[in-house]
């Protein structure tokens, strides 16, 4: 086997292994891994701002809370003036029947608050149970997926490995400089080897000279297309598969 069917070989593992490397990044198995897992940080930024929102919610419940206290704290004291006939003229008793009037408008006002904050932080907490069971169920749907997921890459890999064994070992018996030439040429154009069509470069269609035919009919010349400079490859044994990635 000539240099040239050695470096048709040598393409068919490439693209082979190339197969492999999207096989893995194209996973449907893998595209979900990677939605579970935004899903869940996305779940776990919401779970943490709820927690500080209803963090500040019970620090102003507990400051209201407090405010309560000491309102009730000031009626008592002014009832019990009044009770323990410590009231010493109608003004005082008038002055502190407006100001008892003023307290309890503030003790309701606080009652109102205190309501519409527990509300608040029992719907913050029905939220935050919410995305705690979503996450749960999510994390354990995650790691069904991934246990499947590392067989399907355990057995790609396994395939993958041995095709770039044999690559290797392919490698070894091609000149180095062809496979610099091999290499220039993939990175630029994607297939560095096509096979001739009815006497047409596989790569880029163009109509090939008859001395050209004649020349890579006859031997194992390293000719490339004058059009898109890819390696030219007549043979009947080539495999499609470097036809088909063009």
């Amino acid at each position: 086997m000539g240099q040239l069917d050695l470096l048709w070989e040598y393409q068919n593992l490439d693209l082979t292994l190339d197969k492999y490397e999207k096989m893995r990044k194209n996973s449907p198995l893998r595209n979900k891994l990677i939605e579970l897992k935004n899903y869940l940080v996305q779940q776990q930024e919401n779970l943490v701002k709820l927690n500080e929102e209803a963090e500040k919610k019970n620090h102003i419940l507990n400051r209201i809370n407090h405010e309560y206290e000491d309102i009730l704290k000031a009626f008592k004291s002014d009832v019990d003036k009044v009770e323990g006939g410590r009231v010493r003229s109608v003004k005082q008793l008038e002055e502190m029947q407006k100001a008892a009037v003023e307290l309890k408008e503030k003790l309701a006002k606080k009652e109102e608050e205190v309501k519409g904050l527990l509300k608040d932080i029992q719907n913050l907490s029905g939220k935050l149970e919410e995305i705690r069971i979503r996450m749960v169920k999510a994390k354990k749907e995650y790691s069904d997926i991934k246990a499947e997921y590392d067989s399907e890459v355990s057995t790609i890999q396994k395939e993958y490995e041995e095709v770039k064994q044999q690559k290797s070992e392919l490698k070894s018996k091609l000149d180095p400089e062809l496979i610099k030439r091999y290499n220039r040429l993939k990175k630029s154009r994607g297939i560095a080897v096509v096979m001739v069509e009815q006497s047409c470069c596989g790569g880029c269609n163009m109509s090939l000279a008859a001395l050209v035919i004649e020349r890579l009919k006859k031997g194992d010349d390293i000719i490339e297309c004058e059009n898109c400079g890819r390696i030219l490859y007549w043979g009947n044994k080539a495999d499609g598969d470097a036809k088909s990635a063009v």
